[in-house]
């Protein structure tokens, strides 16, 4: 079993954090089923990978259908 320890004493959030679990092998695809089981509707996940400052790094996104009121169930 592997762990992982994440030292966030400036804080880290949810996206960064999950991309950084997508550049350590956690498969896109995997991560939308799982979320698909949730029966949250309404929203779409992408990653990217992207260059800033000289760093490299997977840009995670989560677009929210605006077109979608209230809480929506698949």
């Amino acid at each position: 079993m592997r762990i992982a320890y994440f030292d966030c004493f400036s804080g880290a959030s949810g996206d960064m954090i999950l991309g950084a679990l997508l550049d350590a092998g956690l498969d896109l695809e995997s991560l939308r089923a799982d979320l698909a089981c949730l029966g949250v509707g309404g929203y779409a996940v992408d990653a990217q990978r992207v260059r800033k400052q000289g760093f490299a790094a997977t840009q995670f996104e989560v677009r929210i259908d605006t077109s979608v009121t209230g809480p929506t169930a698949t």
